[in-house]
């Protein structure tokens, strides 16, 4: 019954044309084959003006419904798809990483500083959050100190010097509560957006700060002090300056707090190391700097006050 109803059915025009060159012969791209210039029909329904899959099971048990593709439209899509990759592909390999992957990649990396205005000392300063750590640098002062952040129960965050003491106080909506010029504490608006804090300012040759910085720790001290390892910070000279105002910095305060400490000191020597020290013997304060961790990899001022009325309390 089926045959003679096949037989019966007049036959539907094909939409097969003569043959001819189409987009896919001009490329010569052999990849693919020729376009279906047929309508692909279940297997078993055999006819001249069409085209059976490949396989006999895969359309098995299904209902196909024929598809008139026009020659023409069939060549330029199969053209397109074949191209696709060839031009895609080089695009792809040369994006470079969003700004979202890099910062992703590196937590500490830095956005850039905020500078407020401490209500508490009438003084403003820097502040530039990296993650773990903070960098903070108060007005009037040359020194850039390292923070460390401290998660709150409440939501606030705290942000503390080496020797744990509380700077900054972030509240859970963002307020900022500074330390530095008040024991309990004082709001600190926002002023602004500045720069990061990278390297520091080389205001002038090194060497000409080596002979300024040892002139005035001489006048501390009372007698002659030396400055000695500058030549080998040649390709950082940034760093062996900063960590020469951090001597003086900690040299002050050292005779604030313990008298005339700054009369044991003698010399002053810089030397490259992996990781920021700082020792006191025999009149030598010996400072180890490591330029490629900026300034984690120098010594704060805190730290050389602390060696030093260490050791005049040792006698």
């Amino acid at each position: 019954m089926a045959g003679s109803t096949s037989q019966a059915r007049p036959r539907r025009p094909g939409n097969a044309l003569a043959e001819s060159a189409n987009a896919l012969f001009s490329l010569r791209v052999e990849v693919l084959p020729p376009p279906l210039k047929r309508p692909i029909v279940a297997s078993g329904a055999h006819d001249k003006n069409k085209q059976s899959p490949l396989s006999t099971c895969l359309l098995a048990g299904m209902t196909v419904k024929e598809f008139l593709v026009p020659a023409a439209r069939s060549a330029a899509l199969a053209a397109v798809a074949a191209l696709a990759p060839v031009f895609a592909g080089p695009a792809f390999a040369q994006q470079p990483p969003t700004a979202s992957a890099s910062l992703s990649s590196n937590p500490t990396q830095s956005r850039g500083a905020t500078r407020y205005n401490d209500l508490g000392s009438d003084r403003s300063f820097v502040l530039e959050e990296r993650g773990r750590e903070a960098l903070l640098q108060v007005e009037g002062s040359s020194e850039v100190m390292i923070l460390e952040v401290v998660r709150g129960q409440r939501g606030d965050t705290f942000l503390k010097s080496e020797s744990g003491q509380v700077m900054i106080r972030k509240t859970e909506a963002g307020n900022m509560v500074s330390f530095i010029g008040s024991k309990n504490g004082a709001p600190a608006d926002v002023a602004g957006r500045v720069g990061s804090l990278d390297a520091p300012p080389l205001p002038e040759a090194l060497n000409d700060i080596r002979v300024k910085s040892a002139a005035r720790l001489s006048k501390m001290a009372g007698h002659d002090v030396t400055i000695f390892g500058t030549p080998e910070f040649s390709n950082d000279e940034q760093w062996a300056a900063d960590a020469l105002a951090n001597v003086e910095i900690g040299v002050q305060r050292a005779n604030g707090l313990a008298g005339k400490v700054a009369a044991k000191l003698n010399a002053v020597r810089l030397v490259r190391t992996k990781a920021a020290s700082v020792t006191f013997k025999d009149g030598e304060l010996v400072l180890g700097i490591n330029p490629v961790e900026g300034y984690a990899g120098r010594v704060s001022s805190e730290a050389i006050t602390n060696v030093l009325t260490a050791s005049r309390n040792a006698g």
